[in-house]
């Protein structure tokens, strides 16, 4: 037994770790990256193999991409439907240079260890957050365009970072990051539009469009109601959301999303296709709403402002706002005419109330949706409050819409029907 007793003593003493002496003349990136630095110079090992410059140099940044670590994409053909594992097993280095034809005239733009970890987020978070399951479905289809299409890869980039600040402490303040490739795919979409439209190009620009969309109605620089419109106001940011969906309508038109040949777009037909409102008459209308908009069985959307958005928002009064039905509810922007636009950007109070309706029913779902939808939804009833006062067919309205942003969500109650309140 003291045999056996020695020989494992001298078995732990063996594997015992050898000391080691500590660099302090390491270069700064293998400090960062918690591994030991070999000392070389100008150029130490550990960061020519990593794909970085060294910055032993004060001046050189901290894991700086280096040129000749970066490697290219050979066949972007073969690439399968989880494009950034294979991407990641390609290439050791943090980055790698596209290839002109990839880049369409940017060929500046890198897919670096950055990019890459917010495609894989996009692929596992973001893209299922933005739409119904049946959208989300197609994220792969969406991940193999971007990277045939530099305007969608950028907004693809986009919305997962701006994802990331939503999830973060300091939800309000824009990212260099996504405000870089928000200006890229803007431009590069719009460099696209000036030409000839390819049909290989459709479902990218559509793709584009919805994804620019989403990204116009979730950047809100508010961080109180008293900070958002109406009651501040702003010559360059106001409703430019709401201008940003009317552009991108006008884009899904011109590429046809629902046609035969689309990878995308062509079994979501019933998702994203919006109801159309009713075209005239005062049935299924909160009695309140008739009144206040002074609807009537002779009224059109031809001959009163009001009555398309009344008439699209009166069903989903008695729907909950969850994944399975955002298009229905989408369609409430989507489908607006150009006259109560017209009325929204006057800060005219009934369309104001009618938008602050809609902003209570879903400003409880979506992430890109939900900021938005609460900050300018308070300030809409604080900026009717202050000067709309003596209206008291508008306050009656107000008051009815605060039972359901404020005590309804304290009482958890979903599904509360705002026409039980208003008939």
């Amino acid at each position: 037994m003291s045999t056996q007793l020695q020989s494992i003593s001298e078995d732990v003493n063996i594997r015992k770790r050898r000391t080691h002496r500590k660099s302090k003349l390491g270069c700064r990136n293998c400090k960062l990256r918690r591994v030991k630095c070999d000392e070389t110079r100008p150029q130490c090992k550990k960061c020519t193999s990593f794909g970085v410059s060294c910055n032993y140099d004060l001046q050189v940044a901290d894991l700086q991409l280096s040129i000749s670590g970066t490697a290219s994409i050979k066949c972007l053909h073969e690439l399968p439907c989880s494009i950034n594992q294979s991407l990641r097993g390609m290439t050791k280095s943090p980055g790698f240079l596209l290839p002109s034809s990839f880049a369409d005239n940017d060929p500046t733009f890198q897919l670096d260890r950055q990019s890459l970890d917010l495609l894989h987020r996009y692929q596992v978070r973001t893209g299922n957050s933005i739409g119904p399951l049946e959208v989300a479905q197609h994220q792969n289809e969406i991940m193999r365009l971007a990277y045939f299409h530099p305007y969608l890869m950028h907004s693809v980039q986009t919305i997962t970072a701006i994802h990331d600040r939503y999830l973060s402490a300091s939800p309000a303040r824009h990212t260099p990051t996504e405000v870089y490739h928000f200006s890229r795919a803007a431009a590069l979409l719009n460099r696209k539009l000036s030409t000839a439209v390819q049909p290989s190009d459709r479902d990218a620009i559509c793709a584009t469009a919805a994804l620019l969309g989403v990204i116009a109605f979730s950047c809100v620089e508010a961080s109180t109601p008293e900070e958002a419109w109406p009651l501040k106001t702003s010559a360059h940011s106001d409703l430019d959301w709401l201008r940003m969906l009317e552009g991108k309508n006008t884009i899904w038109k011109a590429a046809d999303p629902m046609r035969l040949d689309s990878s995308v777009f062509r079994t979501l037909d019933h998702e994203l296709s919006f109801p159309a409102s009713t075209s005239f008459g005062i049935e299924g209308i909160p009695s309140a709403f008739i009144q206040v908009y002074d609807l009537d069985h002779t009224s059109t959307a031809e001959n009163n402002p009001y009555h398309a958005a009344v008439h699209t928002l009166a069903p989903l009064l008695h729907i909950e706002c969850v994944q399975s039905t955002i298009p229905m509810f989408l369609s409430f922007v989507c489908c607006m005419r150009p006259a109560f636009r017209m009325l929204l950007e006057q800060k005219d109070s009934r369309a104001l109330v009618l938008l602050a309706y809609w902003y209570a029913k879903v400003c409880h779902s979506q992430w890109w949706i939900a900021r938005r939808a609460l900050l300018e939804s308070e300030a809409i009833c604080l900026y009717l409050e202050r000067h709309h006062a003596s209206d008291t067919a508008i306050q009656e309205l107000v008051r009815f819409l605060r039972m359901r942003s404020e005590l309804f969500a304290e009482m958890d109650i979903p599904n509360r029907q705002l026409d039980t309140y208003l008939l």
